[in-house]
């Protein structure tokens, strides 16, 4: 029994390392910065925002990346077309759109609508859709793309299972922060 677990976590980590080897370095750092904020909201480092009691573990998905990755390849900063939504067998997928002059500065910007967000009143003041999506509790599964499209990096992220109206999380008091984490 012991050799079957053993051989299945090996075989779970060898997986998990060779699809984040598998990541474009533009992929690998959207990958990164979203478990960071992830990680920031849980210790407490979102200012204006309590921590989250509770966050699932993002795994990357080459299937909602490959979609993300061909709708990114239209140069069109749109998200009306109901096949970007069909992938796989996700009853529910959550997106979120950049048209940016370059990856990191669309990710910061989507982490900066935390300012907009009043979590207590679960309310936006402005835009705040990507940073609740990015830190959506049930959200397991993301896959994103990108595209030079002119000056700017169209920048695609698909997440399964996607956000709804509701708070993104449940809140857990300061007092159990690990700032140092």
């Amino acid at each position: 029994m012991f050799k079957i677990v053993l051989v299945s976590c090996l075989l779970f980590l060898f997986t998990s390392l060779y699809v984040e080897t598998k990541l474009s370095e533009g992929q690998r750092a959207i990958y990164n910065f979203h478990k960071k904020v992830r990680k920031d909201v849980k210790n407490c480092r979102i200012p204006g925002q309590p921590p989250a009691k509770n966050l699932t573990k993002l795994k990357w998905n080459k299937l909602l990346a490959n979609k993300a990755k061909q709708q990114a390849k239209r140069c069109k900063y749109d998200s009306n077309d109901p096949n970007d939504f069909i992938i796989g067998d996700f009853e529910s997928i959550g997106q979120n759109l950049a048209d940016y002059p370059t990856i990191e500065g669309a990710m910061k910007d989507w982490l900066e609508e935390y300012k907009n967000y009043n979590f207590e009143k679960n309310q936006c003041n402005g835009d705040c859709k990507n940073y609740k999506q990015m830190v959506w509790n049930t959200t397991e599964e993301i896959g994103c793309g990108y595209e030079k499209c002119g000056k700017n990096y169209l920048i695609v992220c698909n997440y399964a299972p996607g956000d709804s109206e509701d708070r993104p999380y449940e809140a857990k008091p300061e007092s159990k922060c690990n700032k140092s984490e």
